[in-house]
């Protein structure tokens, strides 16, 4: 009998296994995939962003997202980098975000598995865990054998990303052991529009603020790139946002998303921009200023170029089209009030949201294991030596490599308090 078996060879398993081992347990590890950390090597185009220089509670969401960060008392940003440099890996930061120093994913796998094979671990793929029992001990059974153990780590991912082996299969088997689970929903997705004329937009990124609205009242807002693709907006703003539309979308309720196309101008600002591009410098002076002659107008360029000083050619089609402007029409010709139209549109552009990009795209799970059920040490409060970590926890972050500082926080925490209890 194993001292520790582990469901799950990903960030979070290894983690829990590699910090039990140097605790002094006997650690086997149950990997469904054909490799371990299949899903690592892709995160962050691989590049593999896994920790943040910032940190604070709005950073983690979930029923009770303070969870998260009582856990990181034990195991927190500081403690992952020493763990890293201890094994050789240096680090950077870009900004606030931290990679490997050579930012290639592929180094956090190497030196997971180096100190794992140093360590005697026995990490075992191709397992793929089909029931769980526990009669004071825990029997582990896979479609081909038999594990019994002392203690139970679970580190199974959730259901994003199936490609990668993350599709939640022991989401049942766990909550038949009595674990309450809240329900699984897709975060970090694209989110799909309803919109048939945004379609000729793919590829277009635009910098912007964005506010989510659900039944007409906005929920939540974020600023950065967006990204308009065939049928589908996705970029960081959209992406930290997409786990509240997925909420609202599941009741049925009526989801849209209002893009600010000029955030850091107000609305006299967008009106003053507008008409100089489309009236001229003196033109757009003469009305604002009161006395003032309308003179020097332009009687030489379309409205499409006009605009399209100012915003991607295609989105100033798009946005004309809306205004219902003629886009090869004189800009010169353009009435007052239909250019503070445009401006007004220009602020508050609407997207209405129709779906998401599914499971296959989306990058975390939000929901899972109800956390009020959990010791701040990742253990079952209802079945003592049962541990859940990572992405299977009702936590998840947003973008920045919070995700993955959950998963190898959380699975270092229950990888020491399963090996240092009860043994």
């Amino acid at each position: 009998m194993e001292n520790i078996i582990v469901i799950g060879a990903g960030p979070s398993g290894l983690m829990a296994a590699i910090q039990a081992s140097y605790h002094g347990a006997s650690v086997t590890v149950l990997e469904r995939n054909d490799k371990p950390l299949k899903k690592l090597y892709a995160t962050g185009n691989g590049r593999c962003n896994f920790s943040n220089l910032y940190m604070d509670d709005r950073v983690y969401r979930g029923a009770h997202p303070e969870f998260a960060l009582r856990v990181m008392e034990n195991f927190d940003r500081n403690d992952l980098l020493l763990f890293f440099h201890n094994l050789g890996m240096m680090t950077k930061h870009i900004g606030d975000y931290i990679y490997p120093y050579n930012e290639q994913a592929r180094t956090v796998a190497d030196v997971l598995l180096l100190e794992c094979r140093r360590l005697k671990i026995d990490v075992r793929c191709g397992e793929d865990v089909v029931d769980i029992t526990n009669d004071g001990d825990f029997t582990v059974r896979t479609a081909e054998r038999e594990y019994r153990s002392r203690k139970l780590i679970v580190a199974a991912g959730g259901k994003a990303s199936p490609a990668h082996g993350s599709d939640g299969s022991l989401n049942r088997v766990i909550e038949g052991m009595g674990v309450d689970f809240e329900s699984p929903q897709r975060a970090l997705v694209p989110l799909l529009y309803s919109e048939k004329g945004l379609s000729r937009l793919a590829g277009v990124r635009v910098k912007c603020s964005v506010s989510l609205l659900v039944d007409g009242s906005k929920v939540t807002g974020e600023q950065g790139e967006i990204i308009i693709n065939k049928d589908n907006i996705s970029g960081i703003p959209i992406m930290q946002m997409s786990r509240y539309a997925t909420q609202a979308l599941k009741k049925k309720a009526s989801v849209s998303v209002s893009v600010d196309l000029f955030p850091d101008e107000d609305e006299d600002g967008v009106n003053r921009l507008i008409y100089n591009a489309f009236k001229g410098y003196r033109y757009a002076v003469a009305v604002m200023e009161e006395g003032q002659r309308k003179t020097d107008v332009r009687y030489d360029r379309a409205c499409v170029d006009a605009l399209s000083l100012l915003l991607n050619e295609k989105l100033a089609m798009y946005c004309l089209k809306i205004a219902d402007i003629v886009p090869d029409s004189l800009s010169v010709k353009v009435p007052d009030k239909k250019l503070k139209e445009l401006s007004g549109i220009l602020k508050d552009l609407k997207v209405s949201i129709c779906g998401d990009a599914g499971w296959e795209r989306a990058q975390v799970t939000a929901g899972g294991v109800n956390t009020q059920g959990l010791t701040d040490k990742l253990e079952s409060v209802k079945v003592p030596g049962l541990y859940i970590t990572g992405e299977l926890c009702d936590i998840d972050g947003t973008c920045g490599g919070y995700n993955l500082q959950w998963a190898f926080s959380s699975g270092a925490v229950a990888g020491r308090d399963a090996a240092l209890l009860r043994m």
